[in-house]
């Protein structure tokens, strides 16, 4: 019988599971099992990270926010996969790879999302400041791979010739490869009226589904 997707936050027969309880039960059962680590598996690995030893705001699948008061709004492309808010105030991005199935299970390939990850140093794309790019809310960039796709090739590559960061995520954790430099076009003034308009945010939190199902 081929198995159905899980969308987080639906427990067995569709029951509702609180989110954070449900993320870690499924990721257990990923790890447990050595299941192949999709772009939904290494984004819960991530967040879960990020949560419980940062202590950060983890948000997935930015696009925009709402109107903030004087009609103005953010707007992100390409979307954000996974954007981390620490208790300092840095905003972090993340670029997520991950397998997917062709007629077998096949890692990104190395170089993959390398274009997206430095995209993320130029948004948002569109802000209270002006429609058209005008400055950054991220501090720091990073691409994240499983585990096997030959990423860590390239690493002197993005350390060398880029100010993005590398982690690489596997059965046991994550392991940063790569440190992030900050990103030069950083505007202090733009991060701090995101910062105040977090709860604005549009997320796409239930396009995320993975296998195996509970």
């Amino acid at each position: 019988m081929r198995r159905r997707k899980t969308t987080l936050g639906r427990g067995a027969f569709g029951h509702y599971v609180p989110q954070d309880q449900h993320h870690r039960q499924t990721l257990g059962r990923i790890l447990s099992r050595g299941a192949p680590l999709t772009e939904d598996a290494v984004f819960l690995a991530l967040a879960l990270i990020l949560k419980e030893r940062n202590g950060s705001r983890v948000f997935q699948k930015v696009r925009a926010s709402k109107s903030l008061p004087d009609g103005s709004s953010f707007y992100f492309s390409p979307d954000i996969d996974l954007l981390e808010v620490r208790p300092s105030g840095t905003v972090v991005g993340y670029e997520l790879k991950g397998y997917r199935r062709s007629k077998t299970m096949q890692p990104p390939t190395y170089y993959e999302g390398l274009d997206q990850a430095m995209t993320i140093l130029m948004n948002p794309a569109s802000s209270p400041y002006s429609r058209f790019f005008a400055g950054s809310v991220f501090d720091h960039s990073y691409l994240v791979h499983p585990e096997g796709s030959g990423i860590s090739k390239i690493d002197d590559l993005i350390r060398l010739c880029t100010p993005v960061g590398l982690i690489v995520v596997n059965h046991t954790g994550t392991r940063e490869v790569v440190k992030p430099k900050t990103n030069p076009f950083l505007d202090e003034g733009l991060k701090k009226i995101f910062l105040a308009n977090l709860d604005s945010l549009r997320t796409y939190e239930h396009n995320w589904k993975v296998n195996p199902v509970q």
